[in-house]
């Protein structure tokens, strides 16, 4: 323990030098120094960091020389830049705002272990990637460490991806990605539209099951136009004859519930035959008024039967007639005139009106 704490302080590295993107490095290009969080520093810089006995692996922060307000972190990949030159990627070239030759600070840096970071992809191209997680898992491996607020870049698929470090934690600044168990959520891409959701569909119903189309008005259709279609209508296979005085319905074609065929015979209606004015017969359709008029015509016409309410009026009670008892003769006295009197039967009816009334 003691060894340690008279170990230098990391910060006890500041040196000055020239910053060129990977671009410029002789050779072919590589992937993951164009495309990762790591630079190229000279030989004499790995002596140095020796010499001060540093604890690896050496992380930095780099700052603009003459605009200390823009600056990064970063580890180092390799030693084999020229002496006073170092090599970044190229997006760590715009977050420095540096141009190539521009002096650029290098500290030495001790960061956090890494917990949790919330990235922001700045297109939404990255979304169309089956697996995006194990793309950015194997892209991350390229970075030594995270700083919040910078727009790091990655390849896949001969594709640069963008995304912008939201969020960094612990410390809200550089934080260690080497060996650590990081935690990592995407925020909504730029330029991202969220869907519009579909409308649920209505509930089925048994025509829906059957793939019965109510709105059809094709010839073998069972509903050519019914009511739950949006209205009734007439079916067009319906006859009226000439005088119109019947018609038939029921007579086209169709399908029953299990898909079978089916036509229909037909039913006959026929229409109301008119009557004449001087008809004893009572239409209900045709009131007829009553009147002096009426009343002294040849035809009688019926009074009406007003009942009050909750009567009932079932006919008249018809009582027969029974005739009286006759008288026994007395003796006639010689004046008077014998005459022979036989009582006719006569029939005579009574009415009398039988009403019943309701509670």
């Amino acid at each position: 323990m003691g060894a340690r704490v008279n170990r230098p302080n990391p910060r006890s590295y500041n040196v000055y030098l020239k910053a060129y993107s990977v671009a410029m490095l002789p050779g072919r290009e590589r992937e993951n120094l164009s495309y990762g969080g790591k630079i190229i520093m000279p030989p004499s810089a790995l002596a140095h960091l020796t010499h001060l006995d540093l604890e690896g692996p050496w992380m930095f922060q780099l700052t603009n020389a003459t605009n200390p307000a823009a600056s990064t972190h970063a580890g180092v990949l390799e030693f084999i830049a020229e002496e006073g030159v170092v090599h970044l990627p190229y997006w760590m070239m715009k977050t420095l705002r540096l141009n190539e030759g521009d002096p650029i600070r290098i500290t030495g840096a001790e960061l956090p272990k890494g917990k949790f970071v919330k990235l922001q992809a700045q297109s939404t191209h990255f979304l169309e990637i089956s697996d995006p997680k194990a793309v950015l898992e194997q892209a991350l491996r390229n970075f030594t460490a995270l700083t919040q607020g910078d727009i790091i870049e990655i390849y896949y698929n001969s594709i640069i991806f963008g995304f912008l470090v939201m969020e960094a934690t612990p410390g809200g600044g550089g934080i260690n990605v080497l060996d650590t168990d990081l935690e990592v959520d995407f925020a909504a891409p730029v330029g991202y539209v969220e869907p519009e959701r579909p409308k649920p569909a209505p509930p089925s119903t048994m025509a829906s099951k059957l793939k019965i189309d109510l709105n059809s008005s094709s010839p073998g259709s069972s509903r050519p136009s019914s009511s739950l279609g949006g209205g009734f209508v007439v079916p067009s296979g319906t006859s009226v004859s000439k005088g119109g005085d019947h018609w038939e319905s029921f007579k086209g074609k169709g399908e029953t519930l299990a898909g079978r065929k089916t036509k229909g015979k037909g039913i006959s209606h026929r229409g109301v035959e008119a009557v004449g004015g001087d008809s004893k017969i009572i239409r209900t359709d045709q009131q007829k008024i009553i009147n002096n008029s009426s009343t002294e015509a040849d035809v009688k016409v019926p009074a009406a039967l007003n009942l009050p309410f909750g009567k009932l009026f079932f006919g008249f009670n018809v009582v027969s007639y029974t005739p009286p008892e006759p008288k026994a003769p007395s003796s006639p006295s010689p004046s008077a005139v014998s005459l022979n009197m036989v009582p006719s039967q006569v029939d005579l009816t009574i009415p009398s009106a039988l009403f019943l009334r309701f509670g």
